[in-house]
């Protein structure tokens, strides 16, 4: 693409709301059909124009895209990007949509005084009749509002869904980087795995499929910053102590743990080996126990035990991963060294498995930052939670729980 597209792309101002704003009330992941008044009247009173390559790649903001879907006479007007494409994360796609971004050309176009439904049906209608060349007449139809934070392009961009009902099918796409024609709406799935995600929620509500609507409860996959908060917020997730900033302590998809008091020390020499069936003798690590702040000397090749000082508590659907931090490992520090999954149900202080593979001592303290927690909601809730099941060994305790190897090999 040449530089001066790539620039007037980068510049232009486009309509976009906060991720807050939009999200304040539920979050939702799929086509939203009901309450629309709500959201026509969020887009309409607390929109901004920004330039459209700072809103790229930033997920608190929601890029407002008018997604359109052309029928006629049971035939829906299905595209195809072609590999050349612009967008080369959508090129060879296909697409039952029509979309594009809202401008501040395209609103100051608009009847004076248009708002509410009638504003967002104009700005739509303008950004068909800018893509495609139809020789008709037509009506619009509001379907809902579009949601999916599943991948980089959905993450930063809202669908308003509407059909465009025509009476004619002398209907082309203006876009050189693209195809389209005329198919039955049975004929539509043939491609349905080849089309864009959103095309595909869509295809499934026009074939009256199961509802896909969803709200913040049903979202599955990695949970980003912002479900993380609101999981916490609502107690879906369960974390304590939680500090008065405790918002600060979550990234992009993580949230930082820190260092506990417990700390459990092997004894050097105690014990020419260890017997897995017989498990781990009562004396065979020392017990530490520190004050907010105190350090705690980690020698090259010692291993140790501890907990954080949170205890979490998570539901049947929902699972954590445990991942030590960038810097520490850096140094040759290791915060976990297997077992990095925290199964749903899970209650109780997470276990560190403290090792120094580097050259020197590593002094660290009480009360760091140790690990990061990412969460990832699974698809249904489980039938066996982790806490009170027949793998359950570790669940309940504040306090760093030395290995119960025994446990497992002598009921295996």
């Amino acid at each position: 693409m040449p530089k001066k597209v790539i620039s007037r792309k980068h510049d232009e101002r486009v309509m976009v709301v906060s991720r807050e704003d939009l999200f304040h009330d539920d979050i939702w992941n799929g086509l939203k059909t009901e309450n629309l008044q709500k959201y026509i009247n969020l887009i309409t009173t607390k929109h901004k124009f920004l330039p459209r390559g700072q809103v790229e790649s930033d997920p608190s903001w929601k890029q407002v895209i008018p997604y359109l879907v052309f029928e006629h006479d049971g035939e829906i007007f299905l595209m195809r990007r072609r590999a050349d494409h612009t967008d080369l994360r959508l090129a060879n796609n296909y697409s039952i949509g029509v979309g594009g971004h809202v401008n501040q050309r395209d609103v100051s176009k608009g009847a004076k005084g248009t708002k509410g439904t009638n504003g967002v049906t104009e700005w739509a209608k303008r950004e068909f009749e800018e893509e495609i060349d139809y020789d008709g007449k037509y009506k619009t139809e509001i379907l809902g509002f579009l949601n999916h934070d599943a991948n980089d392009v959905g993450m930063v961009h809202v669908g308003l869904v509407i059909k465009v009902i025509g009476d004619s099918d002398k209907i082309a796409i203006r876009d050189e980087h693209k195809t389209g024609e005329l198919v039955p709406i049975a004929e539509v799935g043939r491609v349905y795995k080849q089309m864009e995600t959103w095309s595909q929620i869509i295809y499934d509500y026009l074939r009256g499929g199961a509802t896909v609507k969803t709200s913040g409860e049903n979202f599955t996959g990695i949970l980003p910053d912002w479900v993380i908060e609101k999981y916490i917020r609502e107690g879906i997730i369960k974390i304590s102590p939680l500090p008065k900033n405790w918002q600060d302590a979550i990234d992009q998809v993580s949230m930082d743990f820190h260092m506990g008091a417990n700390i459990k020390l092997f004894k050097g020499g105690t014990y020419r080996f260890i017997d897995t069936k017989r498990g781990l003798p009562q004396d065979a690590m020392e017990e530490i126990n520190l004050e907010e702040g105190d350090p705690f000397i980690l020698e090259p090749g010692s291993f140790a035990i501890a907990s954080t000082r949170e205890v979490l508590k998570l539901p049947s659907d929902v699972l954590g991963r445990l991942e030590g931090k960038s810097s520490l490992a850096r140094l040759g520090i290791l915060v976990h060294s297997t077992a990095a999954r925290f199964d749903p149900g899970w209650n109780g202080a997470p276990v560190l498995e403290l090792g120094n593979m580097g050259p020197k001592p590593a002094i660290l303290y009480c009360g760091m930052p140790i690990c990061a927690f990412t969460f990832e909601k699974i698809g249904a809730p489980v039938k066996m939670p982790y806490e009170g099941s027949r793998s359950d060994r570790y669940s309940g305790s504040k306090d760093a729980v030395a290995s119960k190897i025994e446990k497992s090999v002598n009921n295996k």
